[in-house]
């Protein structure tokens, strides 16, 4: 995913033969190394029980399928990296069309059912999103997302590469997936393998290593995903990061759930498709019964009369989704018919139980924003976690975890052939 090496006509072919050199010294004209990397790569995370998704670039796949049946007996996942690495924004809507949907075909000719796309080089715009869509596929993973876990390591060369990548910061934007129509847009989190070995500086390796872990806990402290990418042909730099982010992963208290990116997409999207259904009885008692995928979880704040299991804090996971709850105020977000839809819609996605509403004075927690985007989005939350009333929500993750994580590294190229064919246009 270096963004130094743009394909484009003339150009593409220049750098890509400019680079032969290094790409036969590190991996050899047949790749072996490669192949020692991806095949170490995935054992690691067997060891761990740990499955990942892998994004393919549809032309390498098309010259190494003897390597994608060598991983699917691990549950790898592979998605969709483009037909070849070139950056979609240079190209036409009819050209991105094209692009994925041949893709998508190989890939299923193949034996492999892609369900999912990542943009080479992080790059996206409106026709991508749609040629993903038409493509078929269920979810893309292609906006980046920037923790600010570097300090003093950062330097003119990452913040370069976050310019080009149109990387969103971690400090604004809510880490979760989105909903866009019915695909199911998933973050992906720098700094990343390429950002930590080359565009980041650090005094020892021992700093580089926990830059990970930062990133894991603070997703973990917000309940919200990390999405770790890898490289294979970094694992061996940067196998003793990713083993210890796992490790730390494991150790979480609430849980983290790890996770593939189509089991993460799946999720999200039965997850908002739940239906809440609220009755009251009598007086300040609330019968309240959901309807989701297995696993979905209630979480309530200072209600009583309600059998849970507490995580530590004034958050409870619920044992069941039909729950018999008393509280004197309407333990829901109330949300005005002042505050533009995107209100609502943006809490919904999140587990919130929203009622629209002329005033708050039914509800503990109550939200009258006239103005909101997406830079109001960490905000909004912040606010209704400073709340203290009783509320009850939908946890994000499955079975009361705390947070996600998905492990991906892209395959961009196995052998020399394919990392010259990364700069075709055709």
């Amino acid at each position: 995913m270096n963004p130094l090496i743009v394909a484009s006509r003339g150009k593409g072919a220049w750098n890509a033969t400019k680079r032969a050199g290094t790409i036969v010294r590190r991996y050899g004209p047949t790749s072996k190394r490669m192949e020692r990397s991806l095949t170490r790569y995935v054992q690691v995370l067997v060891n761990h029980e740990v499955q990942a998704t892998f994004p393919f670039t549809a032309s390498a796949l098309e010259r190494n399928r003897s390597v994608v049946q060598r991983l699917a007996v691990h549950h790898v996942e592979f998605a969709v990296h483009g037909y070849h690495h070139v950056d979609h924004k240079a190209l036409s809507a009819e050209e991105q069309a094209a692009h994925l949907t041949k893709a998508a075909e190989l890939f299923t000719t193949r034996g492999v059912n892609p369900t999912g796309f990542r943009s080479p080089y992080l790059r996206w715009n409106d026709h991508t999103i749609a040629a993903i869509e038409q493509a078929g596929f269920e979810y893309d993973s292609s906006e980046a997302i920037a923790w600010d876990v570097v300090d003093k390591h950062a330097t003119e060369r990452y913040e370069r590469v976050l310019d080009f990548y149109g990387a969103r910061s971690a400090a604004d934007t809510p880490c979760v997936p989105r909903r866009a129509g019915n695909l199911i847009r998933i973050p992906y989190c720098l700094p990343d393998d390429e950002a930590l070995a080359d565009r980041l500086d650090f005094e020892d390796l021992g700093q580089r290593d926990r830059v990970w872990i930062e990133i894991l806990s603070e997703t973990h402290r917000r309940g919200e995903l990390f999405t770790l990418g890898l490289h294979p042909e970094r694992f061996g730099q940067l196998e003793q990061a990713l083993v210890e982010t796992l490790r730390a992963a494991k150790d979480l208290v609430p849980t983290v759930w790890i996770a593939r990116l189509d089991e993460i997409a799946r999720w999200w999207k039965a997850r908002t498709e739940s239906t809440i259904t609220v009755d009251e009885p009598s007086p300040g008692v609330f019968k309240i019964r959901i309807d989701g995928p297995d696993g979905v979880t209630p979480l309530t704040r200072n209600i009583e009369r309600i059998a849970s299991e507490p995580p530590g804090g004034a958050d409870r996971r619920a044992r069941d989704v039909e729950l018999l709850v008393s509280s004197p105020v309407r333990p829901f977000v109330g949300v005005s018919h002042r505050s533009p839809k995107a209100v609502p819609t943006f809490l919904r996605e999140q587990g919130y139980i929203v009622e629209e509403v002329e005033h708050g004075r039914a509800h503990g927690s109550f939200i009258d924003r006239p103005q909101f985007d997406a830079s109001h989005e960490r905000d909004l939350l912040a606010e209704l976690e400073r709340h203290e009333s009783p509320l009850v929500w939908l946890g994000r993750w499955p079975n009361g975890a705390q947070s996600a994580l998905s492990i991906t590294g892209d395959i961009d190229a196995l052998t020399l052939w394919d990392y010259i064919g990364r700069f075709k246009r055709g």
